[in-house]
């Protein structure tokens, strides 16, 4: 077992990130995808694609509840 000496506690999953909203693919920050993507930080809809309270009931979590809420927009 080794050590971090750098003192950073960045998991995998953190550092890998996706920049991009998959349904738009609009660029979006590390830290959004932390907080508005799944587990994995995926993000499937975004603040370009999505209204605002979308995102923030989770909606732009999962490729499904993204989708809907999209076609919920159009009608």
């Amino acid at each position: 077992m080794s050590m971090d000496i750098t003192g950073s506690h960045e998991t995998e999953d953190s550092a890998m990130a996706d920049t991009r909203c998959r349904n738009c693919d609009a660029f979006i920050t590390p830290q959004f995808a932390r907080v508005f993507g799944n587990n994995h930080n995926e993000v499937y809809g975004c603040f370009e694609c999505m209204t605002a309270t979308e995102v923030k009931k989770g909606r732009a979590n999962h490729p499904e509840e993204a989708e809907r809420a999209r076609e919920e927009l159009r009608q």
